[in-house]
């Protein structure tokens, strides 16, 4: 599996063949071997998404047996009855929810290729406690209906959240657990990706000079001499994974310039001056 992961990283070109980031996904591999649910934990801009879709793309490589079909749900997005559905008070009638849905369209279909089930938002006690049935060795969602959906073999659970501070020991309990830290990973992939799109070689070599000289100044600098007025470790239980981030855009202004309303394109980002 690390050599199909590599060897999706080189063929894609967006990201660098890192090696913290090449095991982690050889863990949610593990992972997912063993359990049908995972918890894959880690700040936004950590690389969660990317980890399941390099995963996801290596095992493609690897068989056409294991071209997995992938449905991405919010459950932040809804409330939780029309995440799992109910009875409208007003006409008696059963609604299904969003999960539901999912759940049961991917369990009628016939085939044995892998189907996951991305559930991409934070956990709160009012939609994951539901989840507990479905995480445990029952493998049954039970609906407000009494509609029984079961977890088929081919079928795996991955939560995307950034922390568990919600979540009780018995749902802790019930899932397999991989957490990326930023910190690992470090700001090398992201500049190193983002030099690669510059044309000029030139341009590129210099660049990279210059990173690699100012920026463990400047996060040492700022880590020690400077006051954050906005506590990101609080919020998000880590440092602002997406500092490097938006270093890179603004260095994309600087490099490309900015332009009026009216010298914009109307398919680009722009930001408005004031002229009165």
């Amino acid at each position: 599996m690390t050599a199909a992961v590599q060897a999706v990283l080189k063929e894609e070109g967006r990201l660098q063949v890192d090696e913290v980031f090449v095991a982690k996904a050889v863990d949610l591999y593990e992972l997912l071997a063993i359990r049908h649910c995972v918890f894959l934990m880690g700040p936004a801009g950590a690389g969660k998404s990317e980890c399941w879709r390099t995963l996801a793309a290596a095992r493609k490589t690897m068989s056409a047996d294991l071209v997995t079909m992938i449905k991405d749900v919010n459950p932040k997005a809804v409330e939780t009855q029309e995440l799992y559905g109910y009875i409208s008070m007003a006409t008696r009638e059963w609604r299904d929810g969003l999960l539901s849905v999912v759940m049961r369209n991917l369990g009628k279909i016939e085939d044995e290729l892998p189907k996951w089930i991305l559930l991409d938002g934070d956990l709160d006690a009012n939609w994951i406690e539901s989840m507990n049935s479905v995480m445990d060795d029952n493998k049954i969602l039970t609906l407000a209906s009494n509609e029984r959906i079961a977890v088929t073999p081919e079928m795996k659970l991955i939560f995307e959240i950034s922390n568990l501070k919600t979540a009780t020991p018995a749902t802790v309990s019930r899932a397999g657990i991989l957490y990326i830290n930023p910190g690992d990973l470090g700001w090398n992939p992201y500049v190193t990706s983002w030099v690669e799109t510059r044309e000029s070689s030139s341009e590129k070599a210099n660049l990279t000079i210059l990173f690699d000289k100012y920026i463990p100044q400047l996060q040492d600098a700022i880590a020690k001499k400077f006051k954050k007025i906005l506590n990101y470790k609080s919020s998000h239980g880590s440092k602002d994974a997406r500092s490097d981030q938006k270093m890179l855009s603004l260095f994309d202004k600087m490099f490309y310039g900015v332009k009026t309303v009216g010298e914009q394109d109307e398919s680009e980002d722009y930001i408005g001056l004031d002229r009165s």
